[in-house]
């Protein structure tokens, strides 16, 4: 009998009741685990391993239970998932249809105990799909529910909850004044009155000892206690919550709380806010610059603008966020049809300042393009060559960036086309600043191969004969050396005592296993990138048999052909 290893996943929409004995989340955990044990005939085991998410909507897949519970999957450590309903897992078609994707690759079943279906068949995959439609439409309902029951109840001046504004404590859900909180609050208005400023403001209240609201959350971490930031104070400046209001949206309505400030002393403020800073930005921000703006055209001829991504993640219980940049085409009208490009910035800068190093590295080219000018004297194409060879010199291997004015100077335009950048040059600028500015037009092009090894992966712009590490790939032949490592040292003495150790199914490891022998040459091409394009992780995974023979598998895996 075939051992089936079962994950139970459990949710619940709110935190509501969690901190009881039992709650929702035990209910579905101990419906599952019956239904499991109702399965043993067949093979089937709990797993001791929790995914649970308590607080998290089904809306997104944002989870940490669901994020461990689709790595495990991807790993090969589970066979079948059980729910105690559908919309437990999620409540969302596009994501359920990821899912479904996932759980088909790596062979793992769903079932969800209240609902009778089979994920493998086409009828069960209808079944869920309606069922999810259904579970989409009542959280979109329910969505619009609460938007206007907290609509409704801020018009008639309830607070609904949130950060508790300084001057402020909660009693029975409803705002009650703080009087020594109370009290640091008139004195921030009154102190922004005399001082004229946020920044002086701030000062004041250092040496006043005026600090944030202590706050404790349900966990018994304590924060606050600390000197007001200048946007913690221009929020409470701009807070109408202080004359007893209530903001929804861009109305104010009479709150049900007593108010701490005025209303003069509240229009004062309003007015030296209006005067002296903290306006609302009326326009849109500029991007920030980078060395190619106003130089950079997609196929269509639009410019592409600078523009970032910031991804968070967490390290050792540290969150960390990484900055990544993008050049991308800016539409032109509402009607634009041309696709918009999406490049990476740094790899798009340091192919481009390569291709410009080379040809201003090459006298001979540099020669014919000036010695196109008829009135051109020998002194300026010597002091051209000269210019070239100092420009050059600033753009070492490592991509350090020339100064940015006087690459545009000498960079006219760039022209993102099929597989290549065409660069536009005017080498007369490299002339020094007394000397007339005569146009000397050159151009040369940048070839580039645009590479994403999956939606989730990032885009790589490089050479088209650069190498190509695929980090999949070098983690499953190295998996492969230490299993047969393993073995052959007597650290091991089955593979099944292997995948019991990984945690992988039967057959996972016997499937793998024959990469540890791998010819020398395909071992080191695979760590240096240098493999075959249509050679991937999935299609090694796949092959029936890899004979030991090098020659034979230099012939399978396409690397007699490179």
């Amino acid at each position: 009998m075939i051992r089936k290893r079962c994950a139970i996943y459990t949710r619940k929409s709110t935190e509501e009741g969690l901190e009881q004995d039992f709650n929702s989340l035990h209910a579905q955990r101990e419906a599952c685990a019956a239904y499991i044990l109702s399965q043993k005939h067949e093979g089937w085991a709990e797993l001791s391993d929790r995914y649970d998410d308590g607080g998290f909507s089904g809306g997104s897949m944002d989870r940490p239970g669901l994020t461990q519970l689709l790595n495990d999957v991807e790993a090969g450590r589970i066979d079948v998932i059980v729910v105690y309903k559908v919309d437990r897992l999620t409540r969302s078609l596009a994501d359920f249809a990821k899912m479904v994707d996932l759980f088909d690759g790596a062979g793992v079943s769903f079932v969800s105990v209240t609902q009778a279906f089979n994920t493998t068949s086409s009828m069960g995959r209808l079944t869920l799909n309606v069922l999810l439609s259904f579970a989409q439409f009542e959280r979109e309902v329910t969505a619009e529910r609460i938007r206007d029951k907290v609509a409704a109840s801020k018009r008639k001046g309830m607070w609904m909850g949130g950060a508790v504004p300084v001057g402020y404590d909660v009693n029975d859900k409803a705002l009650i004044v703080n009087p020594v909180e109370a009290e640091a609050i008139r004195t921030i208005f009154a102190e922004y009155l005399a001082a004229g400023s946020v920044r002086e403001l701030s000062d004041r209240l250092n040496a006043l000892g005026i600090v944030s609201k202590r706050r404790t959350d349900r966990y018994g971490r304590t924060t606050g206690g600390t000197s007001f930031s200048r946007g913690a104070l221009y929020n409470i400046l701009r807070n109408p919550i202080y004359i007893g209001k209530t903001r929804h949206k861009d109305e104010l309505y009479d709150g049900l709380h007593e108010a701490i400030i005025d209303d003069a002393t509240w229009q004062q403020v309003q007015d030296l806010l209006a005067n002296h800073g903290g306006k609302t930005i009326a326009t849109s921000r500029r991007s920030a610059r980078r060395l190619l703006d106003g130089l950079l055209f997609d196929g269509v001829g639009r410019p592409m603008r600078t523009t970032y991504a910031i991804k968070s993640t967490r390290s050792g219980g540290i969150a960390q966020s990484r900055r990544y940049w993008y050049y991308t085409s800016k539409s032109s009208c509402s009607n634009d049809q041309g696709s918009i490009e999406r490049l990476p910035a740094g790899e798009v800068e340091r192919l481009v300042l390569s291709g410009l190093k080379n040809h201003l590295d090459d006298q001979s080219w540099l020669t014919q393009q000036i010695r196109s000018v008829v009135d051109l004297d020998p002194s300026s194409i010597t002091k051209i060559l000269r210019a070239a060879d100092s420009l050059r010199n600033q753009i070492v291997d490592e991509g350090e960036h020339p100064d940015a004015q006087r690459l545009n100077g000498l960079v006219d335009r760039i022209d993102l086309s099929k597989g290549q950048f065409c660069v536009r040059l005017n080498l007369g600028a490299l002339l020094p600043l007394e000397k007339t500015k005569l146009p000397i037009h050159a151009a040369f092009e940048v070839p580039f191969q645009k590479r994403q090894a999956g939606r989730a992966k990032p885009i790589v712009i490089a050479p088209p004969d650069a190498p190509q590490p695929d980090q999949d790939l070098i983690n499953l032949v190295a998996d492969a050396r230490r299993w047969g490592g393993e073995l052959l040292e007597g650290k091991s003495s089955t593979v099944r005592q292997i995948e019991d150790g990984e945690g992988l199914r039967s057959g996972s490891v016997s499937r793998i296993l024959p990469l540890a022998w791998l010819a020398p040459d395909i071992s080191t091409a695979i760590l240096e990138g240098r493999q075959p394009q249509h050679l991937t992780a999935k299609k090694l995974r796949s092959l029936p048999e890899l004979p030991l023979d090098w020659h034979e598998q230099r012939k399978i895996l396409g690397f007699l052909h490179q």
